[in-house]
């Protein structure tokens, strides 16, 4: 018997509808524009990414200081984005040289960028001193040392990145405050890197930070994490060896991707961790507040993206169910090859037609593993019709590869009523470009 097929809106960005049961984004149709501009192609809506900041906005005014939106480079970083997170005073973490160029080249104001990693080199540590960053984030004590030897013009800015010791409730590679994570300073050691912070002239303990994983729909982790890092900086403080003047808890809400996925009233749950911050502050420090810097990535452009593809090859299995194979997969989405994670989709010709049965969404990679979609329910599919996967805007090109010789999509941005480029498509003379050939 037939059945409905589902549309969960809140998966979609906010400028997508429908009309005439197709769906558009913004004037778009999006299966002439599939046909048109070619798939895979990724778009980016700015009216969701606005609402998503929005949302932490007003929800960081309980805190009774100030407080700043940090953005999560490797979400998904470019020029035209950190363009346009720039214009909209936004900070920026970052944890490469080409992340870091890539902020400069886009005019972040330096004094909003920290430079993150756990294994920085020397060169990248002296190209954010040059760069003049707002603060470097110390995650182990040999960076520390090799910090310790430098000869900055002024004093460098560090924060303390604190392993909390904590367990997300996350996919276990995206747990990264537990005790054999590879982030972060033990407790003890970060007392003691405050300690040596305070030993060298050049050097300034300015700020603390945590982050226990990414993709956590519970808070109540999240609100130890912040209990242990306002201890940590009560005690710094009273051994005099800094002023903590900024405290970051880091990022890592969770956002739906599939109909069966809790919903993240955004606004409600930034309000209630910043709110929790503010008490545990009064508790357990008492003096006065910090910055607040929240390090959203996914929860800030993930809805916004979607990924188009074309349908090409279509199995009809014997128990009714479909393999429908798509001409993008897990190099430009790695997601659920790597840790399970489950989408839904829509065909942007026929949306809410009667759904056909249960579908497998595949790409064309020689990995079984290439898959987008283990099982969804869609309308009757036929070659070259265009399937829409929503809640793509964060790691996926972040994590996109060259497999197979695979080139990597091109990128809208919906705004103002226009589609405007962010990344061409990759051409064949881009990809053997890099190679040196033999001289045989």
């Amino acid at each position: 018997m037939m059945r409905p097929t589902q549309f969960p809106r809140h998966l979609w960005p906010l400028s997508l509808h429908f009309f005439r049961n197709r769906l558009f984004l913004g004037g778009f149709d999006l299966s002439e524009l599939g046909r048109t501009v070619g798939t895979p192609l990724y778009l980016y809506d700015a009216a969701t990414i606005d609402h998503a900041i929005s949302a932490y906005r007003r929800g960081m005014k309980v805190w009774p200081g100030r407080s700043l939106i940090t953005y999560a480079s490797k979400a998904w970083l470019t020029l035209p984005l950190a363009q346009l997170l720039a214009h909209r005073k936004l900070g920026l973490d970052v944890v490469s040289p080409g992340e870091l160029t890539i902020a400069l080249r886009a005019d972040f104001n330096p004094a909003l960028l920290h430079l993150h990693g756990n294994n920085k080199p020397p060169a990248l540590l002296q190209q954010a001193v040059n760069a003049g960053v707002g603060a470097i984030v110390v995650d182990n004590l040999y960076e520390l040392s090799l910090l310790e030897v430098m000869s900055p013009p002024s004093p460098m800015a560090l924060w303390l990145r604190l392993n909390p010791d904590l367990l997300a409730p996350t996919h276990a590679y995206r747990q990264t405050g537990h005790h054999g994570s590879k982030f972060g300073l033990a407790r003890s050691d970060a007392l003691a890197a405050a300690q040596r912070i305070a030993a060298a002239p050049h050097l300034q303990l300015t700020g603390l930070h945590v982050h226990i994983g990414s993709g956590v729909f519970e808070l109540a982790p999240m609100f130890e994490a912040i209990d242990r890092l306002i201890d940590l900086a009560a005690d710094i403080e009273k051994e005099g060896w800094g002023v903590i003047r900024a405290l970051s808890p880091g990022g890592g809400l969770g956002v739906p991707y599939h109909p069966d996925d809790p919903a993240m009233p955004l606004y409600q749950l930034v309000r209630q961790l910043c709110a929790y911050a503010a008490d545990s502050w009064g508790r357990r420090h008492g003096g006065p507040h910090p910055v607040l810097i929240l390090e959203p990535g996914r929860s800030l452009i993930a809805r916004s993206g979607v990924a188009a593809y074309t349908v090409g090859a279509i199995r009809h299995l014997e128990d009714g169910s479909r393999i429908i194979a798509v001409d993008g997969g897990m190099s430009d989405n790695i997601r659920p090859a790597l840790y399970g994670a489950r989408y839904t989709a829509a065909l942007a010709r026929a949306p809410l037609e009667e759904s056909a049965g249960p579908a497998r969404i595949v790409g064309p990679l020689c990995e079984s593993g290439d898959f987008l979609i283990e099982e969804v329910d869609l309308p009757e599919a036929r070659p070259g019709d265009v399937l829409l996967i929503p809640v793509s805007g964060a790691y996926h090109l972040s994590m996109s590869s060259h497999y197979n010789g695979v080139l990597h999509p091109p990128v809208y941005l919906h705004a103002n009523s226009r589609l405007i480029p962010m990344q061409r498509r990759e051409t064949l003379h881009d990809l053997m470009r890099r190679d040196m050939p033999l001289d045989l």
